[in-house]
């Protein structure tokens, strides 16, 4: 059954089997916002687990087929198999059963949805229009990949028209939502374990954005997104931004310094310009801003304001995340796996006035290592010194050959000049930083993921 022509009002009682996850989290704390009675499972304790036990969601750990009892629908996670105890359990029962892609279909398309899409860039783009409009007295429901400081968790039920959330193109299941607002930061080649080709993966993002209402908006980064890649686009209100001046909002006179940028934001067709200042750095979230404001733009809203709102925005946790120091040295956690965003974190990392910069990197998942390693050949240019750890499976079987090894015996190939240590376990890589941290370094942690463990450790000592 597909929730897009279903409707949630129909069930009352949710059990989420993988509930734990950002993702998930997200939408149950929503559906129980909007009434309805939500409990889940997870196989683990998580901080998302604590946040959803506080807003007086039950959740159990472990997963179980006596779960699954008195439910009228079960809704799961993408890391969720067939052969799942609780998800044989739901089926045998004759449980409706839907996909997490799914119920946010239906969350967003039932109201005035404003997706952000992109192969980087949607968590902290999500984020600042998030905060625009619940500053702006809109009252939007949130859904976020990742806990924005402000909210102190991922999402939000709001009792107001408009829904702000990630569409993540990891799956294909970013096709299944009718926004009001699209918004598509950048376009690059990743998941290819599902896409197999650049074609499909542009494809997907070309029905991404025709299924925009009738009346609605797309707003792309008409400097990474060039008119090769929209052939099939469809839409005619299309609002291009970025930080050339040939987008129809842009930003002029960009200042970078240490842990914060600024800029004027210039809207071309009515000759209007405002000062923006960020307490984020680099020029990815310069980028992501004008996305975010470009979003208040086509929504009427004051862009003085707006621009003042985003001001106090300080981030979503593991991005560019300051966590701490030590001995001294500043400790920076960061969600950045893909070579674009590897590089665009380490350029932002340049500006921050220290010493040197120190980054661990946890390469992710076997079949993005396999498609991309070959691109990792200048993003790590302005670190001084580079630890690589294991790949994180993020439950994939291995691939034969596919090791670090592998990316690192591809840099040194390409003539990587500066200071690369290979050390595959995290005890031993969090081992080797003690011994060389210093005082005014820059240390990254860097990788989507348990590398953050690493970042917990130092900042406890």
């Amino acid at each position: 059954m597909n929730l897009d022509n279903a409707d949630l009002s129909n069930f009352k009682k949710f059990f989420f089997i993988g509930i734990g996850g950002a993702g998930m989290s997200a939408i149950a704390l929503v559906l129980k916002g909007m009434g309805f009675i939500v409990s889940g499972s997870d196989i683990k304790e998580s901080g998302y687990v604590n946040i959803l036990r506080n807003s007086g969601i039950k959740v159990l750990i472990g997963h179980n087929a006596k779960n699954i009892e008195d439910f009228d629908a079960a809704i799961y996670s993408a890391a969720i198999s067939e052969d799942n105890i609780e998800m044989k359990a739901a089926r045998e029962k004759n449980t409706q059963v839907f996909s997490r892609s799914d119920a946010l279909a239906w969350i967003l398309n039932k109201g005035k949805g404003i997706a952000v899409a992109g192969t980087h860039g949607k968590t902290t783009t999500t984020s600042m229009v998030s905060m625009i409009l619940n500053h702006s007295n809109l009252d939007p429901t949130i859904i976020i990949g990742g806990e924005l400081n402000e909210l102190g968790t991922n999402a939000a039920f709001g009792k107001g028209e408009y829904v702000v959330a990630e569409a993540c193109e990891s799956d294909g299941s970013f096709m299944k939502y009718k926004p009001y607002i699209s918004v598509v930061t950048n376009m690059e080649e990743d998941h290819m374990d599902y896409y197999k080709y650049y074609e499909n993966l542009r494809q997907s993002f070309i029905k991404f954005m025709n299924n925009t209402k009738e009346n609605g908006f797309l707003i792309l980064n008409g400097d990474e997104i060039l008119s090769d890649k929209l052939a099939g686009l469809k839409i005619s209100d299309v609002l291009k931004f970025g930080i050339s001046d040939k987008n129809d909002i842009y930003a002029e006179n960009i200042v970078l310094n240490d842990f914060k940028s600024s800029y004027i934001l210039v809207l071309k067709k009515d000759n209007l310009k405002f000062n923006v200042k960020l307490n984020v750095p680099g020029i990815h979230n310069v980028k992501n801003s004008i996305a975010a404001l470009s979003v208040a733009y086509k929504l009427n809203l004051d862009l003085n304001k707006s621009a003042r709102i985003i001001e106090n925005y300080t981030g979503v946790k593991r991005r560019f995340e300051k966590r701490g120091t030590r001995f001294g040295a500043a400790i920076i956690d960061d969600y950045a796996h893909h070579p674009s965003e590897i590089k665009a974190t380490l350029d932002a990392a340049a500006n921050i006035k220290r010493k040197r910069i120190i980054t661990v990197f946890q390469p992710h998942r076997y079949s993005r290592i396999k498609a991309l390693y070959k691109k990792f050949d200048d993003c790590f240019n302005k670190t001084d010194i580079l630890i690589l750890t294991d790949i994180y499976s993020s439950g994939e079987n291995p691939i034969p050959g596919i090791t670090s090894k592998l990316l690192v015996d591809f840099l040194i190939e390409n003539d990587f000049n500066k200071r690369l240590a290979y050390i595959p376990k995290l005890a031993d890589a969090e081992d080797y930083l003690n011994s060389i941290i210093g005082k005014d370094d820059v240390v990254l942690i860097m990788g989507a993921g348990d590398v953050t463990r690493i970042s917990d450790n130092l900042v406890k000592s």
